[in-house]
């Protein structure tokens, strides 16, 4: 499974971590609407959902088995790392994704 290696431990669950492992690639639809109703609790409504980093950070906390509070702890920097795992994880997904032919023949 993939690692996010921070360039500042954080303490989650009273363990200071320099790494947190994530699978993206075994979150299942759930996952996302956990995300999304977890966000809409907050009052926020994601916009668009490609590029929306707060929607992915509740993702990557998804991922890691964490609460999305201590990913809001993580720096700045590793913040920004794991969103963007995230965003790359979903945009390299439909890139490569064949688009379908939609037109009646």
């Amino acid at each position: 499974m993939p690692e996010l290696k921070l360039s500042k431990p954080v303490e989650i669950d009273g363990e200071k971590k320099d790494v947190i492992i994530y699978d993206l690639e075994n979150l299942q639809g759930n996952a996302i609407e956990n995300a999304i109703k977890s966000m809409q609790k907050q009052g926020y409504v994601p916009t668009v959902q490609e590029l929306d980093p707060i929607l992915h950070a509740h993702i990557f906390a998804e991922a890691a088995g964490l609460d999305y509070l201590d990913i809001k702890k993580l720096s700045a920097k590793d913040y920004l790392k794991a969103v963007s795992a995230v965003r790359d994880f979903f945009l390299s997904e439909s890139e490569d994704s064949p688009q379908e032919n939609t037109s009646a023949q």
